[in-house]
């Protein structure tokens, strides 16, 4: 059933380009949805997500092939690149197309099926001025692991699309899209009370 992302539960599975995504939250510049299908490739010569290539690949070819060359569809977010140890050195980034922080992992922790192997985060464990160290990078897998950032594992990016694009949903209830008090309100109109 195709409806506006709004309208669909995080947690429920959306149809985008073809692609499987899972709705993970709605928020006032638009819905936040994370590719369910993992995507391989190495992070970067070190664990800062703004320089790395796996952010280049991510907001270049990745991007155009999962939009169906409308990029234009994904609407640029700001990434915390805070450290595991509290190391703001790295900042924020704006991209289109990243990996979860490891806050967001525990956020959607309760709808967010576990990967197949182990996959990136944006998180890295420590930055260079802190521990001298920009190598390790949090990420996920049966657990939060670290992982070389040289390394090629996995990933399942998150993007952000607008919450009024129309998309096809799995499993949609039709009144989800309503509160209670609405629904309510409808069968006492309806009932002529």
């Amino acid at each position: 059933m195709k409806t506006a992302v709004q309208n669909i539960t995080p947690g429920k599975v959306i149809d985008y380009h073809g692609e499987p995504c899972l709705v993970l939250e709605h928020r006032k510049d638009g819905t936040l949805l994370l590719h369910l299908e993992q995507m391989t490739h190495a992070f970067g010569s070190t664990n800062n997500f703004a320089a790395s290539s796996l952010r280049a690949h991510l907001n270049g070819p990745y991007l155009r092939s999962l939009t169906d060359g409308n990029p234009d569809e994904v609407i640029t977010r700001t990434v915390d690149l805070t450290a595991l140890n509290g190391s703001t050195e790295y900042g924020t980034c704006d991209c289109k197309v990243a990996p979860l922080t490891l806050d967001e992992l525990r956020k959607y922790h309760d709808i967010l099926p576990l990967p197949e192997r182990f996959e990136w985060s944006v998180t890295p464990w420590s930055t260079p001025k802190v521990n001298e160290d920009d190598t390790w990078v949090m990420g996920l897998y049966s657990g939060v692991y670290i992982g070389g950032c040289t390394n090629t594992y996995g990933s399942r990016p998150a993007f952000l699309i607008s919450s009024s694009l129309t998309v096809e949903a799995e499993d949609t209830n039709p009144l989800e899209q309503y509160t209670v008090r609405e629904l309510a309100e409808e069968l006492f109109r309806r009932i002529g009370n």
